[in-house]
């Protein structure tokens, strides 16, 4: 069984800004889609709401020595009379704000003209904001202090720019066509897999637990024993992130999600995918004439054959790169972490925006040459 969940909150508004909230009315019902290999239930709602039990608190959540501000930083000082409770929305001047960032021209230019938020803050510290949280998962009090605005705002700004970041930078993962692969495929892939399209692999990252009883069942994972959402990556042979689904509940299958992510609509007749043993997809490929290469099954025998033993040692040797992939995506904390309510309904863009930052980065596999010259 499988399910497809929505992770979106239309209706709630974090007005305080803080990670843990356990008002659980502001929360839009989900939309779950569960599949059985021998029937097909119609579609069933429930509410995604958090539960904090009385021995939960925010200590659980967060360890608070990791966000101790320390003496020797400038955003340790005293508040001035500038900088009171009551006017830590407005803009302060460059030399009380704790964290500023030097960016000018270019990309920001364009977007601080597209820029259709009233917030004060110049849009360079709020851009910085935004990837603070995204790589450190600092949460909002902490910021609002090193910005030198209120945690309310500091959540606010976050919410409202992952959806705008996400659009700006979906681009840059996009699916490559067959003729670029081919071009920059390793040379690891050329002696056995030269015809491979892409590497794929699920990755789970914690949530916090659903109040609702059909909602935790359906993100309980129990590969991960804890709440999850679950979501497909695909890789091309030299490391570009070509595809990144949207989250699932952590009880969904691989095959589920591939089957409901749209992964299937983007290859051709002829492309090769290659996955680990939990994906049984040759039903889903084999009409769009696709071959899917994962390691052998030893199915009732007891042990592997040795042709069977080479290619299942030859696949683990090139389709460790797709693990490699979902760690630079891990390297944003805020994947890694548990997910806190505030940040599920913009849980799609963050995986998008977070996505598009790992491809930025330098080569995932690098040639020998390239070692050489280095």
């Amino acid at each position: 069984m499988g399910a497809s969940i929505n992770l979106s909150r239309d209706r709630y508004e974090n007005d305080s800004g803080d990670d843990n909230v356990s008002d659980s009315t502001g929360f839009e019902a989900l939309d779950i889609s569960v599949n059985n290999d021998n029937e097909t239930y119609p579609e069933a709602t429930c509410s995604f709401n958090v539960a904090y039990p009385e021995t939960v608190t925010k200590s659980t959540q967060y360890d608070e020595t990791d966000f101790l501000i320390h003496d020797d930083h400038p955003y340790a000082e005293k508040w001035s009379d500038m900088q009171t409770t009551s006017t830590q929305t407005k803009l302060l001047l460059t030399e009380e704000k704790g964290v500023q960032s030097k960016i000018e021209g270019g990309p920001l230019e364009l977007l601080r003209a597209d820029n259709q938020f009233n917030f004060q803050l110049d849009i360079a510290d709020q851009l910085l904001l935004v990837l603070m949280r995204l790589k450190l998962h600092l949460i909002f009090d902490d910021l609002g202090r090193r910005f030198g605005i209120s945690k309310s705002l500091a959540c606010k700004l976050f919410n409202s720019w992952m959806p705008v970041l996400a659009e700006q930078l979906k681009g840059l993962v996009v699916w490559l066509p067959r003729e670029t692969i081919r071009a920059c495929i390793p040379e690891s892939f050329r002696e056995n897999y030269p015809r491979t399209t892409v590497i794929i692999d699920c990755a789970e990252t914690f949530i916090q637990r659903p109040t609702n009883l059909k909602s935790r069942s359906e993100t309980y994972s129990n590969y991960k024993s804890h709440n999850t959402a679950k979501y497909l990556v695909g890789i091309a042979p030299h490391g570009h992130i070509m595809f990144i689904s949207r989250a699932f509940g952590g009880r969904a299958s691989d095959k589920f999600i591939v089957e409901k992510s749209g992964f299937c609509q983007y290859l051709l007749p002829g492309d090769e995918v290659m996955a680990d043993r939990g994906f049984t997809i040759d039903d889903l490929l084999f009409p769009l004439r696709v071959k899917l290469n994962i390691p052998a099954f030893t199915k009732c025998k007891p042990q592997l054959s040795n042709e069977d033993l080479t290619t299942t040692r030859r696949i683990a040797r090139v389709r460790i790169h797709v693990e490699r992939a979902i760690r630079r995506l891990k390297v944003f904390k805020i994947l890694s972490s548990t997910v806190p309510v505030s940040s599920l309904k913009n849980f799609d863009d963050i995986l998008l925006v977070c996505s598009a930052l790992v491809n930025l980065r330098s080569d995932l596999i690098r040639e020998p040459d390239e070692f050489a010259e280095i």
